[in-house]
């Protein structure tokens, strides 16, 4: 069908130690955190919060797409520019388009169940 379902991730860009910061959400707020930020996985199994430390990136939204493929086809044919085609990893594919403003939007279709394994053995190794 070739759609968005839902959110997978927001992208912050902090001027401030961020491990300090996601051990003050996993500590006070009880959150599951890894190194990469705050983690939801259930109910919103695949929803990320992540605080990117790369000086040159820039905030940005991250949508889940069911058939990356053919979105990408659809909406390339409605006029949208492509920042970074389809890359794909052992837990799922990665684009980035611009939105109207400007503004990269990451799109990405998850292996659920790989991608869940990975983000349960970082929320791990985060104390460690």
């Amino acid at each position: 069908m070739s759609k968005i379902k839902g959110i997978c991730g927001v992208f912050l860009k902090l001027d401030t130690d961020t491990k300090k910061l996601l051990k003050w959400y996993k500590d006070v707020l009880e959150l599951d955190v890894s190194e990469y930020g705050i983690n939801f996985l259930e109910p919103n199994q695949l929803t990320l919060i992540t605080f990117d430390r790369k000086a040159d990136d820039e905030a940005k939204l991250n949508f889940t797409v069911d058939d990356l493929e053919a979105y990408i086809i659809k909406i390339e044919a409605k006029g949208v520019k492509i920042h970074k085609q389809i890359e794909t990893y052992p837990f799922g594919k990665f684009a980035q388009i611009i939105d109207e403003a400007g503004n990269i939007i990451e799109l990405c279709q998850l292996d659920e169940k790989k991608y869940s394994e990975m983000v349960r053995k970082e929320i791990e190794a985060f104390d460690k």
